[in-house]
């Protein structure tokens, strides 16, 4: 998130373009190397092994590196090893902005204390966007109202940077009165602190995640692909309920719907980017 979040603050003040924006992030992409190449050119685990954590991700709200722990495969200071050869998004994003001319060193600082004066971040907001992790984030981006959902929205965030984009990033959250009429998938999620959850079209975002998501081109947000961001929904749903169970919290999840619904209070609504395009993904709690 982290590479979009300042760098969508310096398209907005004219340091650089949008192309250039797009250009650095498909720079990161074929620098970085995902955690299972390294671990397998390293000779610590094989293609297969590497294969089958890959496929468990899809199933588990997990890092490759803590489900090749839980397996055996590595140790937790061979996974430490390797982060540090992968490289963090932060320093991965300013060292290609350098790279290609586009920042000097000198203006690193400069640039990190404007973007923090232009959004009030503290010196501690900034080391939290720094880290790129959702936990850390998201209380920046939630109105205060909204931390009720933390858990849920951060299980839902993780599901996609997994899953659908690992650049996808987040705006700032508001709260709002009702759901969308149309364009949406959502589930009721019963029982203890119940909720329902949807994703709602916005400008082009939903119908892109139910083409990556359901590994079909959908032409248009119809029937079939709004089964696709219901199923993904379902994902991080079932993990999320998963979770809660642990602390003897008891929900169950219902069949997916597609149409506004009335009997919700308290919802937020937070922006989802994926690429250029955006969608809206909004939790409330059932009355």
């Amino acid at each position: 998130m982290v590479e979009y979040m300042l760098g969508n603050y310096l398209v907005e003040t004219g340091k650089i373009t949008k192309e250039q924006l797009i250009d650095v992030i498909n720079k990161q992409d074929s620098v970085r190397v995902k955690l299972g190449l390294l671990a397998v050119s390293e000779g610590l685990m094989t293609a297969q092994q590497a294969e089958e954590v890959g496929l468990m991700q899809a199933e588990q709200d997990k890092r490759f590196g803590d489900i090749a722990v839980d397996l055996g495969y590595l140790t937790q200071d061979q996974v430490a090893r390797l982060l540090k050869k992968q490289g963090g998004a932060y320093l991965s994003f300013m060292q290609n902005l350098m790279d290609e001319d586009l920042i000097d060193m000198d203006e690193i600082d400069l640039v990190v204390n404007d973007f923090k004066n232009a959004f009030n971040y503290s010196n501690s907001d900034f080391e939290a966007i720094k880290s790129d992790e959702v936990e850390r984030i998201l209380p920046l981006l939630l109105p205060e109202t909204a931390l009720q959902y933390q858990a849920l929205i951060s299980m839902v965030v993780r599901t996609l940077i997994r899953l659908i984009d690992r650049h996808m990033y987040l705006g700032h959250a508001v709260m709002v009165d009702d759901l969308p009429e149309e364009g949406i998938a959502l589930q009721k999620v019963e029982g203890q602190d119940g909720f329902l959850d949807c994703f709602s079209e916005r400008n082009g975002a939903l119908l892109k995640m139910c083409t990556i998501y359901g590994q079909e081109e959908f032409a248009a947000l119809d029937a079939d692909a709004l089964d696709a961001a219901a199923e993904l929904l379902n994902c991080s749903n079932g993990m999320y309920v998963a979770e809660v169970a642990k602390d003897g919290r008891d929900l169950e999840l219902m069949p997916p719907e597609y149409a506004a619904v009335k009997e919700v209070q308290d919802i937020c609504r937070i922006p989802v980017f994926i690429g250029n395009k955006g969608l809206y993904f909004m939790v409330g709690r059932l009355r």
